[in-house]
């Protein structure tokens, strides 16, 4: 049953006071498309343009980082802030207000005259961008509220998401080539400016919650999740045991903690406790978090390995990776679409299981002789991770009150977040770390098969 929480006074805008009939519009659906495509194509297309950014300002690697730091550290730390949000002041009205600002932020950081200028730009970036993802989801559930129909627009944001990763390394790098390094960031305008004109058209806005911020909750709660991503994210770096990195993992823990008593006490929480006694919400935030782990910290995992133990170069390696790319997609656009009627539970479980057989293959990885089976045991990690992660969307925010659709969504992608990071940062010190890259990569291997035995098992028990 969804949760019900009753904290504070709903209060309707709009024509209709209720963001009906949003559903039937193809423009609706293409605008929550444009912002995620635009968003998942900046990540990965900016890859391929470090080189030229470093060369023309001169940059050093350390200064590179903080390129890609200073867009995800924001990024992670405000979507359970801006969710929240967006049920207080309404999704529609903080999704055109988010997807303005990347597009324009994005021209900022086309025009930006120096590399610390940039790096000023992408936080501001990043921030547009922590408004931006959990509206995507809290529209889909406000304004699709049948739940087959919402299934097929959630598979469709994931084929969305999947072409923005199959296109962003070769677009990427050919407008790189091209025009130059700015480009990637320019053709967020045209995406950024359509997808909130169709917004502004056909989207109806939310029923909003009128209640006093909880600002203590806000100020802690970001602080918090701040110095937790600082930390993992330095650890790639820095090393696990770094003085700085411990300080500022410790220091998110702490806040962690403060964070939850604040909540526990104020009138009014930025995140009421009572959606975790949800056992199906907090299955799926815990699901999601094994995704993010397993499918992003695989990737990073396998790209050193081939490049540090077989000796091949970066475009190879990205090239190895393309048949998993291409696997999602096609999981998403011709799979899943005649999986939907069996129900989330199913999808759930089958999905980890087919993801769970790509792990085993992939533990015979090796020498470079055994390309066929890294490229059989990926593709298969593909196909279940295709299967599973659209629906663990669809279960995250069906599982609460539609007025908490936005809290849901924050909530569900913070979860996202610290699980990437923390696979990029543990499974990536396995194989690039002191031990031999072969065993820390069996080592990462099986607690990626560890996650999909857990995502098995929560399908099982908490999902209906």
């Amino acid at each position: 049953m969804p949760l019900s929480i009753s904290s504070g006074r709903a209060a309707h805008t709009g024509p209709a006071g209720r963001a009906d009939q949003a559903g039937n519009s193809v423009w609706a659906l293409a605008a929550i498309c444009a912002a995620m495509f635009m968003v998942t194509l900046d990540g990965v297309a900016l890859n391929l343009a470090l080189p030229s950014i470093q060369r023309q300002f001169h940059g050093t690697l350390s200064q590179l980082e903080w390129v890609v730091t200073a867009y995800t550290l924001p990024l992670a730390s405000l979507l359970l802030t801006t969710g929240a949000l967006g049920d207080r002041w309404g999704a529609r009205r903080l999704f055109i207000g988010s997807i303005l600002a990347f597009a324009f932020t994005s021209l900022c950081c086309a025009l930006s005259p120096s590399l610390h200028g940039l790096i000023v730009c992408r936080i501001l970036q990043g921030i547009a961008a922590a408004g931006l993802l959990p509206m995507v989801l809290s529209l889909v559930a406000k304004s699709w509220p049948d739940k087959a129909s919402r299934a097929r627009v959630v598979n469709t944001l994931a084929t969305t998401g999947g072409m923005a990763m199959v296109i962003g390394p070769f677009g990427g790098g050919l407008m790189t080539q091209v025009f130059g390094w700015p480009s990637i960031f320019l053709i967020n305008l045209p995406i950024g400016l359509l997808g909130a004109w169709f917004a502004y058209r056909h989207l109806r806005e939310t029923p909003r919650r009128v209640h006093p911020l909880d600002l203590p909750g806000v100020g802690v709660g970001s602080l918090a999740l701040t110095a937790l991503m600082a930390g993992l994210i330095e650890s790639n770096t820095l090393g696990r045991t770094h003085p700085l990195v411990l300080t500022l993992v410790a220091a998110g823990v702490l806040g962690l903690i403060a964070f939850i008593r604040i909540e526990q006490r104020v009138e009014h929480p930025m995140l009421p406790l009572a959606i975790f006694r949800n056992r199906t919400f907090s299955a799926a935030a815990a699901g999601g978090f094994a995704f993010q782990f397993s499918c992003y910290g695989l990737l990073f995992m396998l790209a050193l390995f081939v490049q540090r133990s077989w000796k091949v170069t970066p475009l190879h390696a990205g090239t190895l990776q393309l048949p998993f790319a291409i696997a999602l997609i096609l999981t998403t656009m011709v799979l899943n679409p005649r999986l939907l009627q069996r129900g989330p539970r199913w999808m759930l479980w089958m999905g980890a299981v087919w993801a769970l057989l790509g792990g085993v293959i992939a533990l015979w990885i090796s020498t470079p002789a055994t390309w066929p089976i890294f490229v059989l045991g990926t593709v298969l990690i593909a196909i279940g991770t295709g299967i599973y992660s659209p629906t663990l969307n669809v279960v995250a925010t069906t599982s609460v009150d539609p007025a908490y659709a936005g809290l849901a969504s924050g909530v569900y992608n913070t979860s996202r977040q610290i699980g990437m990071a923390m696979g990029i940062a543990i499974l990536g010190s396995l194989v690039g770390g002191a031990m031999p890259e072969l065993i820390g990569l069996r080592i990462g291997i099986m607690l990626i098969i560890a996650c999909m035995v857990g995502v098995v098992v929560l399908a099982l028990r908490y999902i209906d």
